[in-house]
């Protein structure tokens, strides 16, 4: 071959590899709590959730008391209904004194929204549920 050929033939590109991994000491510590002592502290922190779980129940069942006795001062009742309009159960809570409706669930905005939407089948919809 003339070495002008030569010349103009591409050489492959040289790669170079990484050079080998060098050996990372990592120092390998020694476990600075023992089995039994993990054991220890395990059981501990157990006893102490346990009380804490206890105590939390304790504040709990105190606080419902509470609140029961808070309800029973007041006089009230519960009335269950049928809403034939909007198809749907009421319950409605009533101060049985003076026979004021407290509470109603749903509440009325609900149950006209219902009501209206339930006006509006045929039209915005095909199908009658």
């Amino acid at each position: 071959m003339p070495a002008e050929i030569r010349q103009a033939v591409p050489t492959a590109p040289v790669v170079q590899t990484p050079a080998a991994p060098t050996k990372v000491e990592a120092a390998v510590k020694a476990p600075q709590i023992s089995a039994e002592e993990m054991g220890v502290e395990a059981a501990s922190r157990k006893d102490a959730t346990t009380s804490q779980l206890n105590d939390m129940n304790e504040r709990l069942q105190a606080a419902i008391e509470t609140l029961n006795a808070a309800v029973k001062k007041v006089p009230t009742a519960l009335s269950f209904s049928h809403d034939e309009s909007s198809n749907r159960f009421v319950v409605q809570v009533t101060d049985t004194d003076t026979g004021e409706i407290i509470r109603s669930l749903p509440g009325d905005a609900v149950l006209r929204m219902s009501r209206q939407l339930d006006s509006l089948k045929g039209v915005l919809f095909d199908d009658v549920f």
